[in-house]
């Protein structure tokens, strides 16, 4: 699930940089981030601040570009598989290198799919390469690392086999699977991607001055990156800032040039003197309700209905969160996914499923009492105890209780850890959760509500609904078949409330007009690359 980071400078606007003889800007650019390092191992980092760094000094077969479309990364263009979709077959740059000025190949990539892959490594990521033939047998032990659907054919050509056509797999390629060194990961072993200095990466930047637990560093050009004429600043430094108040502070004093904030500091800086610096950028991000399943009140869906209608969630984002949220459509985010004849937004050809209504929020209220046989009822809602997810608790609390007279909601907010422990047990009533999907497809989405998934804490099991994941799963049939399955599903969970969607995060940059080619997107952070003096 995530988060992101951010920058500084000082000097003219119209000022032209100061280069190097290579055309490197040696002027350092200070960045904050929003939160820390943890690791800088691509198959153990789980968190939003380490995948952030590793963007910055790794390389995939794939990577982005500055609006965030997938490009040739290590490999030498976008493949067309074969087999039906189910073999990529990739010739890797022969001027790739790593850091050290040795050559990237083939096997550093089997090295580093098999090392996710094994169940010895314990990584938490496995997901980013399940799709992987025999991904799942591999990492439960059933079958040996050899029998994993990724090869050398020799030392610049790499072959990855699919389980099935996965649309998908082209965002893995670019933000999610990275080579390893096999010789540095096994001389550092378990304390690879602990400190700057137990690492090494392929990517434009080189990660300096990180002990592992500090709460600043440096990334520096790296020369052997083969497009490093491409990469226009030469250093950038690094502090962790977590407080939107200091953030901003940091920006208007211009001791950073481009900082994230949050929470109303969103809503008054749009309206203030540095709207002209406010970036809103979409996120791939969905905050939603989780219904249990197993206890009689919660299963009933006139229940679930009759919340989901007396919540007004343009109320709640505009004057609740006050961050630009979006008020959620669908299970599904905005900019997401488009239809493939015409092109329309999925959210917005699909509908607003969600909207609010009191007076069926009332009529669904009276039928639940009816069908359950209580006039009274007391649920407890579950959240965490960061102050967003807290205060949307509090919203829904004075909601319902105010519109649907006899419902009575008790607040329960925990960290982050001890809520997805009590999901897990299935000691809760409701609870607010957020899930943030690694790439551009309703499926990540959708089967959160899927009686396979792990994410799906509440057990909703409904077989209408299972008939079409299933259906969506099946990645043969045509583009538009599929769209228009995914469509039916997202209008079977809203009927049914399997969950249920509030709001879409957004990312809030504050962009100084001296710094160019900041441009987050919505499956990653600034890539620095593409950053630039004025």
């Amino acid at each position: 699930m995530g988060l992101s980071l951010i920058l500084t400078a000082c000097g003219q606007a119209n000022s032209i940089a100061a280069t190097d003889k290579n055309g490197t800007e040696t002027k350092p650019l200070k960045v904050t981030a929003t939160q820390a390092i943890a690791s800088t191992d691509p198959t153990i980092a789980a968190d939003i601040g380490s995948q952030a760094a590793i963007a910055q000094v790794y390389e995939g077969l794939y990577t982005t570009d500055k609006k965030g479309q997938v490009i040739p990364g290590v490999a030498t263009k976008i493949v067309t598989p074969t087999e039906n979709g189910k073999i990529y077959t990739f010739t890797l740059r022969s001027n790739a290198k790593w850091a050290d000025g040795s050559h990237v190949t083939a096997h550093d990539f089997v090295y580093a799919i098999r090392r996710q892959a094994d169940p010895k490594t314990k990584s938490q990521e496995v997901g980013h390469i399940e799709e992987i033939k025999n991904a799942k047998e591999v990492n439960e032990g059933k079958k040996p690392l050899s029998a994993l659907g990724v090869k050398a054919l020799n030392k610049h050509k790499l072959q990855i086999t699919l389980q099935k056509k996965t649309p998908w797999f082209n965002y893995r390629l670019a933000t999610e699977i990275y080579p390893l060194k096999q010789e540095i990961v096994k001389k550092y072993g378990d304390k690879y991607g602990t400190s700057s200095d137990k690492m090494l990466g392929n990517g434009p930047y080189i990660l300096q001055k990180w002990s592992g637990s500090n709460d600043s560093w440096t990334y520096r050009k790296n020369n052997k990156y083969y497009a490093a004429k491409s990469v226009r600043l030469r250093t950038i430094n690094v502090q962790t800032v977590k407080d939107a108040n200091t953030a901003e502070n940091l920006f208007a004093s211009n001791a950073v040039q481009v900082t994230t904030i949050t929470g109303n500091k969103v809503q008054s800086n749009a309206k203030g003197a540095l709207a002209k610096n406010l970036k809103i950028t979409k996120s791939n991000h969905l905050t939603f309700i989780v219904w249990n399943s197993r206890r009689k009140n919660t299963e009933n869906t006139s229940l679930r209905k009759a919340i989901s209608y007396a919540i007004d969630r343009k109320s709640l984002v505009r004057n609740i969160l006050r961050d630009e949220s979006l008020p959620a459509k669908a299970a599904v985010t905005e900019g997401n996914f488009s239809n493939p004849k015409t092109g329309k937004d999925f959210t917005d050809d699909t509908g607003d499923l969600y909207p609010h209504d009191i007076a069926k929020a009332k009529k669904y209220w009276k039928q639940a009492q009816r069908e359950l046989g209580q006039k009274n009822i007391t649920l407890e809602l579950l959240t965490t105890d960061v102050d967003t997810s807290r205060t949307v608790g509090e919203y829904i609390q004075s909601t319902v209780e105010e519109n649907l007279k006899g419902l009575k909601v008790s607040l329960k907010s925990v960290p982050l850890n001890n809520e997805v422990a009590t999901f897990t047990k299935g000691d809760f009533d409701f609870g607010v959760l957020g899930w943030t999907s690694d790439f551009k497809d309703p499926i990540d989405f959708l089967n959160k509500a899927a009686i396979t998934n792990s994410i799906n804490f509440g057990r909703f099991n409904d077989a209408e609904y299972e008939k079409l994941i299933k259906d969506i799963e099946n990645t043969d049939q045509s583009e538009t078949a599929r769209y228009s399955t995914m469509q039916k599903a997202a209008r079977v969970l809203a009927a049914k409330q399997g969950i249920t969607p509030l709001y879409q995060n957004t990312q809030a940059n504050l962009i100084s007009s001296k710094v160019g080619g900041v441009q987050p997107s919505m499956l990653r952070d600034v890539l620095y690359r593409y950053v630039y003096w004025k």
